[in-house]
């Protein structure tokens, strides 16, 4: 567990120092070297969150046949989730002065709605829980 504690702070300090660099050496386009190392740190956190987020739940659901069923579950209210954004997500081109695909445009079109989803339902726990220790607590 120590180890987990120390590589934490090892990529905390690592992210704080990318984020100090990229504000000294603001970045006026889009071809500049530092921007593309602040999106390629960014997308190796992003690797490491979805690992674990998907890695601690198997190894838990591993142990009970019941883990494996709630898993299953949530991937398939993942799948519905992400299909039904794909589904509503018009893609519509807005002008830009790069050439970009239509499936780019749908891509972050859905993107945006999984975000959205994902704020709404967040915004739905805080009150929901606000409520049920309310009441729990009374």
């Amino acid at each position: 567990m120590k180890g987990i504690k120390y590589i934490k702070y090892i990529l905390l300090a690592l992210s704080l120092v990318a984020f100090i660099v990229f504000f000294i050496f603001l970045p006026t386009t889009q071809d500049e070297p530092i921007l593309n190392v602040y999106i390629g740190w960014a997308y190796i956190l992003m690797a490491i969150a979805a690992l674990l987020a998907i890695g601690f739940p198997l190894v838990r659901a591993i142990k009970s046949p019941k883990g494996l069923l709630k898993i299953g579950i949530l991937m398939v209210g993942v799948l519905v989730i992400v299909g039904g954004s794909y589904l509503l997500a018009p893609g519509t081109p807005i002008d830009t002065n790069e050439v970009v695909s239509n499936s780019t445009f749908k891509f972050t079109d859905t993107a945006l709605i999984i975000t959205y989803i994902a704020l709404g339902a967040s915004i739905l726990a805080i009150i929901a829980s606000t409520i049920l220790n309310s009441i729990k607590n009374r």
